[in-house]
């Protein structure tokens, strides 16, 4: 083996494997992870659609903007999260008709969320000038929040976790000199946990607050779905990039487990089969790339998901009694980013961007599952050619993010029933750092 094929096969596994080690933590709306592409992040994703960031990892937001390769590329990235979501001096009482008794335990659980590190690879190899196949490895979707057993809103919910992984074997064909489309399969797994605790004392004993009961659901299962994407080229140095991902089915099956219970009451409720139902949207976007001169480019990019599939987070339990049942009601969402790139010299091209990432969830069904919130971003990145095979990208980015409340209302009614009303205010904000190293070969 040449040590050309060496590198290639090292930066090719690499690349397909990096998302195995992520941590997931929604930064984008909803639980998007908007974190694929380091290029990308230096003008807030503007212009990705349109392969207006000059790499591989574009392929993510549309796989026709592979045909954009020459030859053979191998594209590595990592970006470190660091985000804050800060819980102080939330209040939480029980239904009027169970007493309206305040709700014991920790009001101000700090930070909910987890720094975390996002990785995602790219492959493309070139078969002809036409024709390029290529293959993807991201984290898209994620959410880790992480009350602790004693907050007061424990009712509603102490930790979720959710972890994808994401890998898609695509092809580019370049139509005629101006239209490239591509395609490719999703190939995802996903995981989740969701634990909680429910007043044992109230429902069942007569006392509410005398016993608490934590129950985790755990599951997991695989999916599939479909990645499409047109790039059209209608003059030099001006591209218009569309890309669409679909939605991914997958009914989470696994268990769940309780803790708490007295031993005369363990056998009352035992671990038991469990399952629940998710669909991560589809996204549409559209990218605009201009060159208006040969150092200087504008880009711009809008792209809409369909988070109104979201309407309710289901649980159902071998015991149907134990079923369990958030009301979500998300709203479509739409994102919106404008950037520019300057080539200072042939090597170093600097980087710009700001976005909208607009909310999902009205205030009157956020829960602290997910309480999320309109984004701001603004980003900057540079890009260096070090060697003629190997390019390195790096970028910054803050994410604005007003402040959040929950405001929930328990009248013994509905699927909530039970839960208690609970009251919290959520200061956030996330910083990105990524790194990115494009190998060509």
């Amino acid at each position: 083996m040449t040590l050309k094929t060496r590198l290639m096969t090292a930066a090719a596994a690499i690349a397909v494997t990096a998302p195995i080690a992520t941590a997931s933590t929604a930064f984008a709306a909803g639980f998007a992870l908007k974190e694929q592409s380091v290029s990308g992040q230096g003008t807030a994703y503007a212009g990705v659609t349109a392969g207006g960031n000059g790499d591989a990892s574009s392929m993510f937001y549309n796989p026709a903007t592979m045909g954009l390769v020459t030859g053979i590329e191998a594209v590595q990235t990592a970006t470190g999260v660091i985000v804050k979501s800060k819980v102080d001096s939330a209040s939480a009482t029980r239904a009027r008709r169970l007493g309206g008794t305040a709700i014991s335990g920790n009001a101000s659980p700090g930070d909910i969320a987890q720094d975390a590190i996002v990785p995602a690879g790219y492959f493309v190899y070139s078969i002809s000038d036409d024709l390029k196949v290529g293959l993807s490895a991201n984290g898209p979707w994620g959410l880790v929040t992480d009350y602790g057993d004693s907050w007061i809103g424990r009712y509603h919910g102490i930790r979720s976790d959710l972890r994808t992984y994401n890998f898609v074997p695509t092809v580019s064909y370049r139509i005629n000199p101006m239209i490239i489309i591509g395609g490719g399969v999703q190939i995802q797994y996903a995981k989740a946990k969701l634990s909680q605790s429910s007043d044992f004392g109230a429902s069942r004993l007569g006392r509410p607050g005398a016993l608490d009961v934590k129950s985790d659901v755990t599951g997991d299962d695989w999916g599939w779905g479909v990645s499409l994407g047109a790039l059209i080229e209608p003059m030099k140095g001006t591209r218009i990039g569309i890309g669409y991902r679909s939605a991914v089915k997958h009914t989470l099956s696994g268990n769940i487990s309780f803790t708490g219970l007295p031993a005369s009451l363990a056998g009352a409720l035992p671990s038991q089969a469990a399952n629940a139902d998710l669909i991560t949207p589809e996204i549409a976007s559209v990218g605009l790339y201009h060159e208006v001169n040969d150092r200087w480019a504008v880009m711009a990019d809008v792209q809409w998901t369909n988070w109104s599939r979201f309407k309710e987070l289901r649980v159902n339990i071998a015991n149907p009694a134990l079923n369990s049942l958030t009301e979500e009601h998300w709203k479509d969402t739409w994102y919106y980013a404008l950037g520019t790139s300057y080539k200072v010299t042939d090597k170093l091209t600097l980087r710009g961007g700001i976005a909208f990432d607009k909310g999902a969830v009205d205030v009157e069904y956020r829960t602290p599952r997910i309480p999320e919130q309109n984004r701001y971003w603004l980003s900057v990145g540079a890009g260096y050619q070090v060697t003629d095979s190997l390019r390195v990208d790096a970028a910054y980015s803050h994410v604005f993010v007003p402040k959040a409340s929950v405001d929930l209302t328990d009248d013994l009614t509905g699927a909530e029933a039970g839960r208690g009303n609970l009251t919290a205010e959520y200061k956030s904000s996330i910083d990105l750092i990524g790194l990115q190293a494009k190998f060509t070969f």
